[in-house]
């Protein structure tokens, strides 16, 4: 190599290193732009028939002096950033990360991915996200939860406030595992877990107001699963103490359903039950937007006691088919003004519907040798409530039978998801939801199938079992047991 060579390649390293930008910290001293970054890992997940995942938010500003002009740049062809580009003096600038899994395949590992933000003034350039895909064959579960807010008001030095109920079901499918934390010492819910096919869970929502001086508190409740599409959610919980603070209204249920067949009677009418939530006193009143619907009484006045009102639907001139409304609880003074209650009313085929209200199981055939099939349906006669979701277990007898599978039935053909889960040898359990779809009230037919193999060897002749279900949870709870058991006999 030449000396002429030799050096202007010592001048360019020279410059180089003449010319390099290090930060000098702590940021809050720097004297050059520094790349702030909100996360260093983002995940997704998404399912191969589903919808793309939900967008995220990579949040970047300044962290340092003068102005930062920086790029955001993608190493996968799958992922997308907008904008592409940004320019802070210390505000924070969203950039929108997207995923778009057309011609990719499900598989077990994630994919993976790097997001990185450069600049040529920034003494910490680059900055690396790193990123994580999953995508799956079966789509994910996904968290929902109702209501997202909750306010509480208490009196300084006085009793702690009523507990509030949040409601957390699984909106996607599959099974939803999730666990429930807060940020706060004055905050408590309970349980603190739970699991979801479709079935709604409550969970108690309780402020300990001793020892807090009159003020605003905030916190944040989090429902996290890390398998589910949306995961965390998040509730915000806001507690006043003080005196003389505004009411607030409590209002119970929040959801009413009526079912009614055309051309017959109307149905039972509903209560709802409305009280002051918070201090001095709650005048409120009702209104409807639906002609099918009255609230009576139509106002309300409340000084911590619960007033009942009743709705009532009329389905005179009604076509068959489903109806909405809602009902609004309002008052000038509340912190939470309005309260909304949704009403759904559900016009069947003239013939009233049957309402047995009966769920049972049989099994075909009622006796056989070893190594014979037997099914085992559930099914259910004339529901009266609308069935979304449904949970129960099946007994049976391990020393002779042994489980060989189960399937949706004619009822649940179509739903999101019916799960099956063997707990132990003689007890499965059984879970399903139904997503957009419901079982009208009335219904005749089968929620699933169970399939068990004749496997004794020991039996006599004669001998009696019985296949029984019990445990009945989410829409089948109450639904009366027509046999709770069936009868099976051994032959030789």
């Amino acid at each position: 190599m030449s000396f002429k060579v030799t050096k202007l390649i010592l001048l360019v390293l020279f410059l180089i290193i003449l010319f390099h930008i290090n930060c000098q910290g702590p940021y809050q001293e720097e004297t050059h732009p520094v790349i702030w970054l909100d996360v260093s890992d983002l995940s997704f997940i998404a399912s191969e028939t589903g919808p793309n995942p939900a967008p995220q938010t990579l949040r970047v500003k300044n962290g340092g002096i003068q102005t930062l002009s920086y790029n955001v740049s993608s190493s996968v062809n799958w992922l997308t950033i907008s904008p592409g580009s940004g320019t802070s003096t210390g505000q924070i600038i969203e950039h929108v990360i997207s995923i778009d899994k057309t011609g990719l395949a499900a598989k077990q590992e994630a994919y993976t991915a790097k997001i990185t933000v450069t600049s040529s003034s920034a003494c910490n350039s680059p900055q690396v996200v790193n990123v994580q895909f999953k995508l799956s064959q079966e789509p994910p579960s996904e968290i929902s939860v109702n209501p997202r807010q909750l306010s509480f008001i208490a009196s300084t030095g006085g009793a702690n406030p009523s507990p509030q109920i949040i409601r957390v079901k699984n909106s996607g499918q599959g099974t939803l595992n999730y666990s429930i934390a807060d940020d706060a010492a004055w905050l408590d819910v309970n349980p603190a877990s739970g699991s979801s096919t479709g079935g709604e869970n409550s969970h108690s929502v309780s402020v300990n107001s001793s020892g807090l001086g009159s003020g605003t508190y905030t916190a944040n409740i989090t429902i996290s699963d890390p398998n589910a599409a949306n995961n965390p959610l998040v509730v915000a919980v806001t507690l006043q103490i003080g005196t003389g603070l505004p009411p607030m209204i409590s209002v119970a249920p929040v959801e009413l359903l009526f079912s009614a067949p055309r051309g017959g009677s109307n149905p039972p009418q509903q209560r709802i039950k409305i009280k002051n939530a918070g201090q001095q006193t709650l005048n409120y009143v009702l209104t409807d937007d639906a002609a099918w619907m009255t609230v009576s009484p139509a106002n309300g006045s409340s000084t911590g006691q619960e007033n009942s009102h009743y709705v009532s639907v009329n389905i005179a001139g009604l076509a068959k088919g489903t109806y909405t409304g809602t009902i609004t609880i309002s008052s000038p003074n509340a912190t939470n003004s309005p309260q909304v209650v949704s009403v759904g009313l559900e016009v069947t085929d003239v013939q009233p519907p049957p309402t047995n209200n009966e769920i049972s199981v049989s099994c075909s055939p009622s006796s056989a040798k070893t190594g014979a099939s037997v099914d085992a349906p559930i099914s259910i006669l004339g529901n009266t409530q609308l069935i979304k979701a449904f949970g129960l277990e099946v007994t049976y007898d391990a020393t002779m039978f042994d489980f060989v599978s189960a399937s949706k039935g004619s009822l649940t053909g179509g739903w999101g998801t019916v799960d099956f889960n063997l707990v132990s040898p003689g007890r499965l359990r059984i879970g399903g939801w139904g997503g957009a779809l419901s079982i009208p009230v009335g219904s005749s037919g089968t929620l699933a199938v169970v399939k068990l193999k004749v496997t004794c060897t020991s039996c006599n002749d004669g001998q009696q079992s019985q296949i029984c279900i019990v445990n009945f949870t989410d829409d089948i709870m109450g639904m009366k047991a027509a046999p709770a058991c069936t009868a099976f006999t051994y032959r030789k």
